[in-house]
């Protein structure tokens, strides 16, 4: 009887309470299925009290756990079989595959070394060499990675152009030319875009990751609108640590994150220089909730205008935003608002904008993912010139995209986007759809 009881004091040590459970992971199957499971594991749970040695239900409950996302819950469950049988050469590969989920890589390949003791079948010493390499790839300082892009987009204004008949320029009305009136175009993009992510190796797991990018994008008939852009990017990941007593900014938010960044780009217009950036950006960022996240971004951008230095000058602004889980829909949303000024060379440059923005994504079936995003940017200049009023501007953007993978390396997006400028000058009273279809290929140098 005394002995039961011990065994049953250690199982509980290795089970989830059936009330709840952790996730470590994202669930691998869909939100309407989490409830039959957990029932199912609830019921294997209570039959582990009555018999708790029973490796069959020991390894089931295991498996349930996994499918919910609960990975320690298994890793306990294994860890207890192997004290019941150490000879289980099917469980140390799975406790070694968990324990590199988990990014605990060490123990994993304590465990997946194991598996070769018992001259495993090939396709399982297959397996345990395919994830040591998993883990060898994992463990360098430096991970590189790299997408290559193409597209191809219609738009219907495609040179930007005016939907009006008549404009007013300094009071008086003028005919608008057919040539600048929208007229619709097709274009077709290349890019490249290498990312580095580095660990630095530091108690608290600290990241740095360094990118470059490049496009260039050819229009059909309105060449001198074609873009060519370079894009550098380094930020590091602080991992806070905040006194749990403490009652600072970081108190309200568990996992907090601080990162640091410097973006900056080019752009080309037709081969000539058109515009530069160089922004320092900070924010901070952290777990509200089991499925709600904050973050807060402060940031100054230089912007130098090549062919209008009266546009250059300093933005500065601030970003927040809010991502939250809806368990009921299966699905992630976000919220932001955004505020930032332009100080310019000259006053009628200078302007104040607030960005708003809600965006939503989920997962369907046969693996694609759905996202939209719906804009509103309102845009206020301090003062007008001899020519024009003082401009205002409202904003109005649509997009919704599905992407979906076609195999191992290829990644598939289409995308339809809907933008409409309403503006107190007449020049920028702007609207376009676009219809875009992109192809990426993320294997490269594999």
């Amino acid at each position: 009887m005394l002995k039961k009881i011990l065994i049953i004091f250690l199982c509980f040590g290795c089970l989830v309470a059936p009330m709840s459970f952790a996730q470590n992971v994202d669930p691998s199957i869909d939100v309407a299925e989490i409830e039959k499971v957990q029932s199912e594991r609830d019921r294997i749970f209570s039959a582990l009290i009555d018999d708790p040695t029973n490796m069959d239900n020991l390894f089931q409950y295991a498996n349930l756990s996994i499918l919910i996302g609960d990975l320690e819950a298994a890793v306990g469950v294994f860890e207890q079989m192997l004290i019941y049988d150490d000879e289980l050469p099917r469980i140390r590969l799975e406790l070694g595959v968990l324990y590199y989920r988990l990014g605990a890589y060490t123990t994993a390949k304590v465990y997946l070394d194991s598996v070769k003791r018992y001259d495993p079948p090939p396709e399982v010493l297959e397996n345990v060499d395919d994830f040591l390499g998993a883990i060898t790839e994992s463990e360098k300082p430096l991970r590189f990675s790299h997408v290559i892009g193409t597209s191809i987009t219609r738009s219907s204004n495609g040179n930007s152009g005016l939907s009006a008949d008549i404009i007013n320029i300094a009071g008086y009305p003028f005919l608008v030319s057919p040539d600048t009136k929208q007229q619709p175009d097709m274009s077709r993009s290349l890019s490249y875009t290498m990312s580095v992510n580095q660990d630095l190796n530091h108690p608290r797991g600290d990241t740095a990751r360094y990118i470059v990018s490049l496009s260039d994008t050819k229009q059909d008939e309105f060449n001198r609108f074609d873009l060519q852009t370079m894009v550098f990017s380094a930020s590091r990941q602080f991992n806070l640590e905040p006194d749990e007593n403490s009652r600072s900014l970081m108190s309200f938010v568990t996992n907090p994150t601080f990162v640091p960044a410097f973006n900056a780009f080019k752009v080309y217009l037709d081969g000539e220089g058109l515009l530069t950036s160089r922004k320092l950006s900070t924010t901070f960022s952290g777990i509200l909730n089991e499925s709600s996240s904050v973050g807060v971004e402060v940031f100054v951008d230089y912007r130098k205008f090549l062919s209008n230095p009266f546009k250059s000058g300093r933005i500065k602004g601030f970003v927040i935003n809010n991502n939250h889980f809806i368990d009921k829909y299966g699905m992630t949303a976000q919220v932001k608002y955004g505020y930032d000024h332009h100080n310019a060379a000259i006053d009628a440059e200078n302007y104040d904008q607030h960005i708003f923005e809600l965006s939503a994504n989920k997962m369907i079936e046969n693996d694609w993912m759905i996202s939209s995003n719906l804009g509103f940017r309102r845009k206020k200049h301090d003062s007008g010139t001899d020519v024009f009023p003082m401009r205002r501007d409202k904003v109005l953007s649509f997009q919704i995209s599905a992407s979906k993978p076609i195999s191992e390396c290829w990644i598939s997006n289409f995308n339809y986007r809907y933008s409409k400028s309403n503006s107190t000058v007449d020049l920028f009273n702007i609207k376009n759809n676009q219809i875009s279809m992109d192809y990426n290929h993320v294997c490269l140098g594999r």
